[in-house]
C-alpha cells in the first residue's frame, strides 16, 4: 500500500475555519497492552472459526465500495493468530504490533518473520508507541521510535494516546518532531496519531485513530465536526468490549461515521487487543462484502 504524501489536502486547507467547532467529548482512550504476555479477558481469543457466532452485516449507508479496510491491533507474539490475519490480506490492510509496550530491547525473530510475511502480502505493519496524551517524556518516545527502527523493518509508527483538547496547540511542535524523527529513519514511513481533538495533526500524519475505547463509550460518541466524510482512508476507529450480538451495530456506526479503517473486538480490559475477537471470521466477511 502506497504511503500518502504528507501535504495539505484540499479539505485540510479549511480546517482553521472549523477549529472552534471541534468535538471535545471523551478521549482517544488508552490503547496500551502491556506487551507480550499481557492477559486477555473476554471473547474467546482465536478459538476455532467462530462458526457458532451469527453473521455480521455492516450498514455503511452511502459508503463508497473499496474504501473500508480492517486494521488489527495484534498485541501478542506472532503465531497462529498472526497467520490468520496475514491470510486475510484482501481485507486487513494494517497490523499494529507491540512486543513489550513498545519495541523492547531485543530483536524477536518471530516478529521479524511475521512482519516480513505481512508486508509481502501488502499489509502495513506499524509499531506501537505510547505518548500518554502528550505527558510522556519526549526522550522516551524518541527511544521507542528509534528502538523499532533499530530492531525491525516496519512500515511506520502509531503514536498512541495523543493529545486531549487542551493540548493540541501546545503539543503540536512535539508531535511534528516525533513524526519527523520517524521520517528521518524511513522517508516512506506511514504515520498514525491517536487523537480526535487535533484536526491539524492530520496534515503531518497519514492516519488519525480518533476512537480507541469501549462499546459503552462508543454508543454515546459524537463524530468530530471537522472529520470529512469523503476521506475515510485518513480515519480509524477501534472499539473493544463489543458483544457478538452488537458487532454489526458497532461496525456500522464506525463506517457510517466516516472511518475507513475499523476494528471491533469482544476483548476487554486489561488488554482487549491481546487476541483476535471470537467473531474475527465474521468480521472479515462483513468488511469483505463492502469491497
Amino acid at each position: 500500500m502506497r504511503r500518502l504524501i504528507k501535504r495539505d489536502l484540499g479539505w485540510a486547507a479549511g480546517l482553521c475555519l472549523v477549529l472552534a467547532a471541534c468535538n471535545v467529548n471523551g478521549g482517544e482512550g488508552a490503547h496500551d497492552a502491556g506487551g507480550t504476555g499481557a492477559s486477555f479477558v473476554g471473547g474467546s481469543g482465536s478459538g476455532g472459526s467462530g462458526g457458532a457466532t451469527a453473521a455480521i452485516h455492516i450498514d455503511g449507508g452511502a459508503v463508497r465500495r473499496g474504501t473500508i479496510r480492517m486494521v488489527v491491533p495484534a498485541y501478542y507474539t506472532p503465531g497462529a493468530d498472526w497467520q490468520r490475519i496475514i491470510a486475510a490480506s484482501d481485507v486487513v490492510g494494517m497490523i499494529i504490533f507491540n512486543p513489550a509496550n513498545g519495541p523492547g530491547t531485543v530483536k524477536d525473530p518471530a516478529y521479524v518473520n511475521a512482519i516480513m510475511q505481512a508486508q509481502a502480502a501488502g499489509i502495513l505493519v506499524l509499531g506501537y508507541v505510547a505518548t500518554d496524551y502528550g505527558q510522556r517524556a519526549e526522550a522516551d518516545i524518541n527511544s521507542d521510535v528509534n528502538g523499532y527502527y533499530d530492531l525491525y523493518q516496519l512500515s511506520g509508527i502509531y503514536f498512541a494516546e495523543g493529545p486531549m483538547a487542551s493540548g493540541c496547540d501546545t503539543l503540536e511542535p512535539e508531535y511534528r518532531r516525533l513524526t519527523a524523527l520517524a521520517l528521518s529513519r524511513d522517508p516512506k514511513a506511514y504515520l498514525a496519531i491517536g487523537t480526535r481533538f487535533c484536526p491539524t495533526y492530520i496534515t503531518f500524519s497519514d492516519l488519525m485513530v480518533e476512537f480507541a475505547e469501549d462499546w459503552t463509550t462508543f454508543q454515546s460518541y459524537t463524530v468530530p465536526s471537522w472529520m470529512p466524510a469523503n476521506s475515510p482512508e485518513r480515519f480509524c476507529q477501534f472499539i473493544n468490549s463489543v458483544p457478538p450480538a452488537e458487532a454489526s451495530h458497532a461496525l456500522s456506526m464506525a463506517v457510517g461515521y466516516g472511518a475507513g479503517w475499523v476494528f471491533a473486538t469482544d476483548g476487554t480490559q486489561p488488554n482487549p487487543w491481546g487476541a483476535l475477537p471470537s467473531y474475527f471470521d465474521q468480521e472479515l466477511a462483513a468488511v469483505r462484502a463492502l469491497k
